[in-house]
Order: C-alpha cells, then structure tokens, then sequence
C-alpha cells in the first residue's frame, strides 16, 4: 500500500482531484453532500470503495497479465531491486512480484480486509478457518485477496470453489483464481465465477488440484543432482 506521509504526493493529489471532478459530473447533489461529512469520514468511505472497486479490476483480470509481463521484462534488474527493496528478505522474481500485488492493494492485511468487509478479525479467522476465504503469507505476515470482497462474485460459490482446492498453499490458490488458462477459453476462474458458470470453475479446481499432486509427487521422488 502507498506509504502515509503528512504531504500527500503529487499522484494522489491528482487521483483525488480526479475523484472530485467524476463526483460532480455523475451526481453533483451527492457529491455536495459530502461537504457536510466530516473529514475522517470522507476518508474512511473513500478508502472502503476504493478497495472495492480494486477488487472489481482483480476480478475481471485488468492489470495482472500486464503485471506478469512487465516483471518479465525486468527479469534482469534482480540486482539493481536488491537496493530498492531492502526491506525484503529476498529479491527473487516470485517474492518481487507478491510484493507489487501488495503495494498495489490487491492483497490486503487483515486490519484493512476488516474494515472494507465490515467485519471483525475474528470473524475472518473464522472464515479462513471454514475456507469462505483463504490467506497468503508474504514476509511472514497473513494477507488476503481483495476480490473476496467484490460483489460480482456469489460468496458461496467462492466458498465452494476454495474448498474444493483442498490443502493448496494459499498463493497456489492466487495463481489458481487469476491465471487465464486455455482450457478455459482463456478465462480466469475468478471470471467463470462472475459469469456464474460454477461447474465449470469447480472442474478447473479438480484439475488444478490433480495437476499439483501429480507435479508434488514428481518433484518428491526425482533425486537432487549433486
């Protein structure tokens, strides 16, 4: 997530400042009705729509091939991110990678996932813990996806579908959700499930978990070279 400071930079003013504008044009009564929240407010629901609508473009699929290409791009720079990401305990391409999706907000800590769901933690755990939702750990800390939260989506069928993945590692399951795969028509499974097709991304789910276990028993029994 973008870092907080008392100056805010020049992107976010602009973003703001486009936000304003699209306020006026959609609904100008709504958008002076704002004036009469206050400041902390505007924030709070600015920020909780935001996080949505982020989770919307996740779901249709918008950014992340972009994304993955553009890593591949910078498959030689390992070296020179070392350097821009010394927080990092390691600068593999993977680990870069999850890095970017949570700077971009696509995976969200706990505290923020709460707030934009209207939730309590405790409430997520139990969610995770009935697999209604699932976590990745990232720099030994838990995230979540941000397109559990979008409306587009049934949260029963998201529940069954990750379910169905079994004991999967979490970023296996992010992988499995926003990977478009030929068998699907290029699809996501994530799109399947805003298209309703339920069947048909619980069957991708049986392959996926099939093929892992296939790839963890090869991957197990073929000796290491010295």
């Amino acid at each position: 997530m973008p870092r907080s400071g008392s100056n805010p930079s020049s992107d976010v003013r602009r973003v703001m400042r486009n936000a304003a504008v699209a306020a006026m044009l959609s609904d100008p009564t709504g958008a002076e009705a704002i004036l009469f929240l206050s400041d902390v407010e505007v924030g709070r629901l600015f920020k909780a729509h935001l996080i949505q609508v982020i989770g919307t473009a996740t779901l249709s699929n918008l950014d992340l091939s972009s994304t993955r290409e553009e890593d591949a791009k910078r498959g030689g720079m390992t070296n020179r991110r070392a350097s821009e990401f010394p927080g990092l305990s390691s600068v593999s391409a993977a680990n870069i990678e999850r890095y970017s999706l949570v700077l971009q907000g696509r995976l969200l800590p706990a505290d923020d996932f709460c707030k934009a769901a209207g939730i309590t933690e405790q409430k997520l755990s139990e969610d995770v813990a009935s697999c209604r939702v699932f976590t990745v750990e990232f720099e030994s800390n838990q995230y979540y996806p941000i397109f559990a939260l979008s409306n587009l989506v049934d949260r029963g069928d998201f529940a069954k579908v990750v379910r169905r993945l079994g004991d999967s590692t979490g970023w296996s399951k992010w992988k499995f959700f926003t990977t478009p795969s030929e068998s699907l028509g290029g699809l996501t499974p994530l799109r399947l499930l805003m298209r309703e097709e339920v069947e048909r991304a619980l069957a991708a789910a049986d392959d996926f978990k099939a093929l892992s276990a296939v790839f963890f028993s090869i991957t197990r029994t073929t000796p290491v070279s010295n």
